[in-house]
């Protein structure tokens, strides 16, 4: 059995005015092996009409990276 842990929402936001709506959402969640801490950027933004632009970024950062990038910035101030 899979041990799937759902994503963090770090930000989400859903803007509107008159000529447009904006879906932004911010996400974290580790890697199926436990090694990779994934965040993923998705944007959709909706205009007058039928007009849909989307946009969806994924970023993998070893988690051991991330420690060592962490014990090195809390040193340093």
């Amino acid at each position: 059995m899979s041990d799937v842990q759902a994503p963090l929402v770090l930000f989400r936001n859903l803007a509107s005015d008159a000529r447009q709506q904006l879906l932004h959402e911010l996400e974290a969640r580790v890697s199926d092996d436990g090694r990779h801490l994934i965040v993923s950027r998705y944007r959709e933004r909706y205009g007058n009409g039928s007009t849909v632009q989307r946009q969806e970024v994924h970023r993998r950062v070893p988690i051991a990276t991330l420690l060592r990038w962490l014990a090195r910035e809390s040193t340093a101030r």
